[in-house]
């Protein structure tokens, strides 16, 4: 028999993969700034958010420093792109709760002969409130967090010692003394970052040789409490200190490195190695100082925690010449809640997180490696996630697309070209629906439809679906036909998905063909690592000669092992998706291997979908429970 090679690229298939999280992206990335950039000159960023609204700073080589402000309800800026300083380099950015936003970056003094470390505040239209406070004279490592009475906190040098420094209404209110360490020099370099819950305060720097089992990383902590005497706030030490031989963390265009929750644990993104080898680390110290391995990745990673609590995590699971990030979202008990894959434009260069009452902004460099890499643009740009499945405060908006899309082509209508998706018949005719809001239900419209005179002129289905408890992946327009009614070649259907009033709904349009696809297979696909795509080709069905799979399963619901029957003799792969569209697990069987029955006693209660691949190509998608 001849030897047939399938790769499967089981993505649930072309565009499920992306649309698994489809729920938690509010945005597309979108570009932060028009600043021009290229293979030596990036364009970097860092962020923070509150409430209402998020904040991107952004520099650049020899073009300066610029901040843009955002709606964080509408997604639109509340600014225009506000030049900080001419002089390019560190910044960063963060929102008080009453919407005043704080920047600290480096400049030029005044005879332009040296350079120092500023405090701007602006309000969110991005005017400029007072004016620059100069808080160092120098431009070593510093960085800098709000604290609920809107005191401005900036950590930063002074000799050879660490200050925590504080400003009241942009006016100087005191100073402590956190720390000393040695002289600072190009082979000796001093970083530190902060982060605060409350009036919780933590601070964590480094310093001695770049990469030396000597190099010390010391994280401290503190109850700020904002009474003053004579240049020195009460702030105090919590607990002993935490020293460790041997890591640093990344200073300058590295944000995110340290992270606090308000019951104390710190979580510490660190370096350690020699200068061609390199590990990356999340540490998490605990109120003992005790500290222990949270997560690794090949590159640098950052963390941040929101005010409920939920750490993120971002990890480079690709190689240094072709970097992958993605952005893993924790519990605050830190179980997994999910995997969150950022725009390509973003996900091979992450600069900044920033996340706020589950809602997260990340940004990027569009930096992808190849063979010229002077093609891409090395632009900045952000994107919005919502690790909830819906979100409060925000007007019903549903997003959908053909799951399984054959080709687009144009036909002629009322007004002008129309662009119709052709869909195959033997595949399951599934859209993929998106929402951003709080609702109950969804609602959908099916009809045969007339582009010339654009009408409906059958009426197949209009209602509500409920109850609604996720975003509306995987609606099989099969599930919605008359009884008795089939789908007919040469006809135009339209399709409707609203989450509101169905006046606001999206339409989208597609005919059926006896179209027919190869599908090959890889083993061991990654749903994160891999581009998935179907490889499809248009012929015409040969009746009577392969038989499609017939799929039996038992017991439905399962609890421990599903059993499978099929009336085909080979299954060479199989996958099990849950309703997210999200794969489980997946295998590629040997020849030798006969599919008799899976193990699920590891899922959690669900749906799930069992799809199988045989040796001719033909798939087959079966719905069971796991209770």
């Amino acid at each position: 028999m001849k030897t047939k090679k399938y790769i499967f690229l089981l993505l649930m298939l072309l565009g499920s993969y992306t649309m698994s999280n489809a729920q938690g992206q509010l945005t597309g990335a979108v570009q932060t700034t028009n600043l021009s950039a290229s293979i030596s000159h990036w364009v970097f960023s860092t962020s923070d958010s509150n409430r209402n609204y998020y904040a991107i700073a952004s520099w650049r080589g020899i073009s300066g420093n610029y901040l843009k402000i955002y709606n964080a309800t509408t997604f639109n800026a509340t600014s225009s792109q506000v030049q900080i300083s001419t002089y390019s380099d560190f910044t960063r950015v963060r929102i008080d709760d009453s919407n005043n936003v704080y920047v600290l970056y480096h400049d030029r003094v005044s005879n332009k002969n040296s350079y120092g470390t500023f405090l701007k505040k602006y309000n969110t239209n991005g005017t400029l409130i007072g004016g620059p406070i100069m808080v160092s004279n120098n431009t070593q490592a510093t960085d800098i967090e709000v604290a609920p009475n809107g005191d401005v906190l900036i950590t930063r040098t002074g000799g050879n010692s660490l200050y925590l420094v504080v400003y009241r209404n942009m006016i100087l209110k005191g100073y402590k003394h956190l720390g000393n360490f040695s002289t600072i020099t190009n082979s000796s370099p001093f970083a530190v970052q902060t982060d605060m819950k409350g009036n919780k305060f933590v601070v964590a720097y480094s310093y001695g040789p770049a990469y030396s089992t000597t190099r010390k990383l010391e994280i401290k902590r503190y109850n700020y409490v904002p009474t003053f005497t004579f240049f020195m706030n009460n702030s105090t030490s919590v607990g002993s200190n935490y020293l460790e031989y041997g890591s640093r963390i990344l200073y300058r265009n590295n944000n995110n490195v340290v992270a606090l929750r308000n019951n104390w644990e710190v979580f510490c993104a660190v370096e350690r190695g020699t200068y061609t080898s390199q590990t990356h680390h999340v540490r998490k110290i605990t109120f003992g100082n005790s500290a222990s391995f949270f997560q690794s990745a090949n590159g640098p990673m950052m963390v941040d925690v929101d005010i409920n609590n939920k750490l993120l995590v971002s990890r480079n699971i690709g190689t240094p010449g072709s970097q992958n990030n993605v952005v893993n979202l924790y519990t605050s008990s830190n179980s997994l809640i999910d995997t969150f894959i950022p725009d390509a434009k973003i996900k091979n260069h992450l600069t900044s997180l920033s996340i706020y009452n589950c809602e997260f902004v990340v940004t990027g460099i569009d930096r992808r490696l190849g063979d010229n890499p002077n093609l891409h643009t090395y632009e900045s740009y952000h994107q919005l996630f919502n690790c909830k499945d819906c979100r409060p405060n925000m007007g019903a908006t549903a997003v959908a697309s053909f799951r399984y899309p054959y080709q687009v082509v144009q036909v002629p209508s009322y007004y002008g070209p129309l662009s119709v998706t052709e869909l195959c018949l033997e595949d399951d005719l599934l859209v993929n629906g998106s929402l951003s809001s709080c609702e109950t239900g969804y609602f959908v419209g099916l009809a045969e439809f007339d582009p010339l005179t654009w009408s409906d002129v059958n009426v197949l289905h209009s209602g509500w679906v409920y109850p609604l408890t996720q975003a509306p992946n995987n609606i099989n327009i099969v599930d919605f036909l008359p009884t008795g009614y089939h789908l007919r070649p040469g006809k135009i259907y339209r399709f409707k998905l609203a989450v509101g009033s169905p006046w606001d709904s999206v339409n989208i349009f597609f005919k059926v063909s006896c179209c027919h696809r190869k599908i090959v297979v890889v083993a061991n696909p990654d749903p994160i690592k891999e581009k998935k795509s179907f490889i499809a080709q248009k012929e015409p069905k040969k009746q009577g000669i392969k038989e499609v799979v017939s799929v039996r399963i038992s017991p439905n619901p399962v609890k421990d092992i599903l059993h499978i029957a099929t009336n085909k003799q080979k299954i060479v792969a199989y996958q099990v998706v849950d309703i997210k569209g999200k794969v489980i697990f997946s295998k590629k069987l040997d020849k030798k291997d006969t599919l008799k029955s899976i193990a699920v006693d590891k899922l959690e209660q669900g749906v799930y979908l069992l799809v199988l691949l045989d040796d001719e190509g033909q798939k087959s998608t079966t719905k069971f429970i796991k209770k």
